[in-house]
């Protein structure tokens, strides 16, 4: 279909520049800004199965989408919105991307002795400026989970409002799923309808 092309086209293009948010998902927003948001009522799912799995090195997780979908649900029935089941009677129509993968963070700082580099000097010379001085490196390596979410204006079936919400995944996120999708959910419907 045409339309879920234009939204991976669309996700693929937002993702690439998107950093994690240590504590909370972190959204960014994009729609046509010449749209009419404000006639929609009705919504629908693009299809049964509107989940796309975006780039992982994980196995999906078939539960997601089912709860994926409910946690949206809830979120435009509270911002108003109705569902119906007929995609071509809708006003709006929806699908969702997920994706994970692994990240690696680098950093490296100068080693200091009495927690003020100084070694036996004043700091002049080749020693203040890195030279012969050792480096302490910190490695951290952790998963960074996406969730997009597209919205097609069905009279003129064409994309709309594209949202991406990314986060480093902790052990605590995976073992609070709906807690952890609640707040992806929230991150990605925050910003819809544009204002």
């Amino acid at each position: 279909m045409a339309i879920r092309r234009v939204g991976i086209i669309l996700l693929a293009a937002v993702s690439v520049g998107l950093g994690a948010c240590a504590t909370g998902f972190k959204a960014t927003y994009d729609s046509d800004p010449s749209h009419d948001f404000s006639g929609y009522q009705t919504y629908a799912w693009i299809s049964e199965n509107p989940m796309i799995v975006g780039p992982t090195n994980r196995v999906p997780n078939p539960l997601l989408e089912p709860r994926i979908m409910a946690t949206v649900e809830r979120g435009l029935t509270a911002k108003g919105y109705n569902k119906i089941d007929d995609p071509e009677k809708a006003n709006f129509v929806l699908s969702f991307t997920v994706g994970s993968r692994e990240e690696i963070q680098v950093n490296s700082y100068p080693a200091s002795y009495s927690g003020y580099g100084y070694r036996g000097g004043w700091g002049w010379g080749g020693s203040y400026y890195g030279m012969g001085m050792a480096t302490e490196t910190q490695v951290r390596q952790y998963q960074k989970g996406m969730l997009a979410l597209d919205v097609f204006d069905v009279a003129e079936h064409r994309p709309v409002y594209h949202a991406v919400a990314t986060k480093s995944i902790t052990d605590s996120d995976r073992k609070k799923m709906d807690e952890t999708i609640q707040s992806a959910v929230d991150a990605v419907l925050a910003g819809f309808p544009p204002q």
